[in-house]
């Protein structure tokens, strides 16, 4: 090999994006056999020898195929338009929401670096993770556990079982692989050429033999992209087996980074829209709305901000209840702050919740609590309301409630607004390719038709939970996904404005960029999702200013000296983890901290950091 080693990392490409092209790197459009469109910053994979047309089950491998048997390379690569291998550390998982030459020289993935850094290793690899499911992360499971759950294990056995029998000298480090507990993910790597040629013989010798066997016709279209899936765990296996098998070989990780475009917001112009609001005319319904809530004394000052925001909002004479469910948590005191003061036309109610009813259900982040799950009960303990509007505590109203109350749910059973991550969620949930996976931050609710449609509907929900208790990581909001899968109807995402639309979102949802930018010119409530909420030091949120504002009008809430110093300096203190170290940037200056010391500092001060 020359000094100057000539190396090809194929980047995948199927849509217009933005991307990365020099003497390494290559952006290659897969399936454009299948496609109407060529991009014409990418070669194609259908020239040479090719399996283009296997794009939609063979994924990547479409690409990793054509450098196979089309180039003649030292080194071959693979990354994917929104991952890239980042060799400015050999870890770190980053979201980038551009690709310029400032991204291309911080993380090292200019000619000169790339070839000097494969120089010195034979395989590298992204960076190896514990497995374990969505949002999980102290779930530790097998990799072979985790196909189970999210694809047919009867697909994986019968590879293994090609391996055994043609393929013995992988078959030992596939079955390692397969029951260790770590991995790297999404088959993005580089190889020396020797050992990619190898790998490649290994890998589409098996697949194409499994082909064969498997029958993929009624598998949907995420299912159907089979081969990706499997050849994510053997190539883990070709690495493992590589390092047993070539004494000297030299292997190392690289980091990741996402690209996950933000959008371009005005954010004067979003509240002068939302001040334009409030003076607009609004709609006086002769009924009543019935809002339902559940929160306890700690998040007291938050809700009372989201109510305050609902009634300064809707028509001065608008006759609103608020039905609060709650246990011995809200306290006596502050139920009373709520009640002082109300107007004539709202109304709260105070329901009492068992909290044993759901002592046994999960709760997956500390700032969830059990009163989450006391929504599951709204058709029992309100008998006599025919329909609700379910909100969190983490949210304020912006626009009139009436507009959300006379919203048509087709005769659906709850109306809801699409989650910023419901792709991913739907997979993990085996709902199907199809399925719309909502946010369960606000729901209507037709309580007549729950009903009516269910004997009793929080069995249902009790046995959608024991059923799938292995996959459920959000709490109630799978288990409602779960028991309305068909009986949903997707109300507009003004109604549920998620933080991610205001910043870049790595998350794989339904909506597109555009569907945000009209949702911003409109919004009608939003909530803040997340840890970084707007009473928190870190929270970035270019619209949390209007919490505060609705937060302070609440006499009964005073602001404490820690909330005043975070309403100051939210937002200007950003920070990311690496190591045992926190990177903080304060008004414009980088540190390097110690964590544990920070932390301490942080308790001490009583600051939500």
């Amino acid at each position: 090999m020359s000094s100057s080693p000539n190396i090809k990392i194929y980047v995948c490409h199927h849509k217009p994006s933005p991307y990365i092209k020099n003497e390494c790197i290559v952006p290659i459009q897969v399936g454009r056999k299948l496609s109407k469109n060529s991009l014409d910053y990418c070669i194609g994979d259908d020239t040479g020898i090719n399996i283009s047309e296997k794009n939609k089950s063979w994924c990547e491998l479409t690409a990793i195929y054509w450098a196979w048997k089309n180039d003649d390379a030292d080194y071959y690569g693979l990354m994917h338009y929104r991952r890239y291998l980042s060799f400015k550390s050999h870890h770190d998982y980053t979201v980038i929401n551009k690709l310029d030459e400032d991204i291309v020289i911080e993380h090292k993935l200019d000619p000169e670096n790339i070839k000097n850094i494969c120089a010195e290793q034979d395989i590298i690899t992204g960076p190896v993770w514990n497995v374990h499911p969505v949002g999980l992360p102290w779930k530790i499971m097998s990799n072979y556990e985790q196909y189970s759950l999210d694809h047919y294990k009867k697909d994986l056995d019968i590879v293994i079982e090609i391996v055994k029998e043609k393929y013995p000298k992988y078959y030992l480090a596939l079955l390692e692989s397969l029951y260790s507990t770590s991995c790297f993910f999404a088959n993005v790597a580089i190889m020396k050429r020797e050992y990619f040629h190898e790998y490649c013989t290994f890998l589409f010798g098996v697949l194409e033999e499994a082909e064969l066997k498997i029958d993929i016709s009624e598998y949907d279209s995420y299912q159907s992209r089979i081969w990706g899936f499997i050849a994510e765990r053997m190539i883990n296996a070709y690495v493992l087996y590589a390092r047993r098998a070539y004494e000297n070989i030299r292997v190392s990780t690289a980091g990741l980074m996402y690209l996950a475009e933000s959008p371009i917001i005005n954010n004067q112009e979003v509240l002068n829209l939302i001040k334009h609001k409030q003076i607009e005319n609004k709609i006086l319904l002769n009924e009543d709305i019935h809002i339902c809530m559940s929160f306890d004394d700690r998040y007291y000052a938050h809700a009372s901000a989201a109510i305050e925001s609902i009634v300064d909002n809707a028509h001065a004479k608008q006759e609103i209840i608020f039905d609060l469910l709650c246990d011995e948590n809200l306290t006596e005191n502050k139920r009373n702050l709520l009640l002082n003061g109300l107007k004539p036309n709202i109304k709260i109610n105070f329901i009492e919740i068992n909290p044993s009813l759901f002592s046994s259900l999960p709760l997956n982040r500390s700032y969830i609590s059990l009163n989450t799950y006391y929504r599951l009960v709204i058709h029992k303990v309100l008998p006599n309301v025919h329909k609700v509007i379910y909100m969190d505590s983490d949210m304020i109203c912006v626009d009139d409630i009436a507009k959300l109350w006379t919203e048509n749910l087709d005769g659906k059973c709850i109306g809801a607004s699409l989650d910023e991550g419901g792709v991913l969620q739907s997979r993990r949930l085996l709902l199907g390719a199809d399925n719309n996976y909502f946010n369960a931050g606000m729901i209507v609710f037709d309580l007549n038709k729950i009903r009516e449609k269910y004997d009793d509907v929080f069995n249902e929900y009790m046995i959608n939970f024991y059923i799938n208790n292995r996959e459920i990581s959000l709490q109630d909001q799978d288990i409602l996904n779960i028991t309305f899968k068909d009986e949903t109807k997707i109300l507009p995402l003004k109604w549920n404005v998620n933080s991610r639309m205001f910043t870049a979102n790595d998350l794989e949802r339904k909506y597109n960029m555009q569907q945000e930018a009209e949702t911003l010119q409109d919004i009608g409530i939003l909530h803040f999702t997340d840890r970084r909420k707007p009473w928190t030091l870190t929270c970035v949120h270019p619209l949390r200013d209007l919490y505060w504002g609705y937060r302070k009008r609440n006499p009964h809430a005073p602001m404490s000296k820690q909330d005043k110093f975070i309403e100051r300096y939210a937002g200007k203190i950003t920070y990311r983890i690496s190591g045992g170290f926190i990177l903080v940037k304060v008004f414009g200056l980088n540190l390097k901290l110690n964590k544990s010391l920070v932390a301490k500092v942080l308790r001490t001060l009583k600051i939500n950091f």
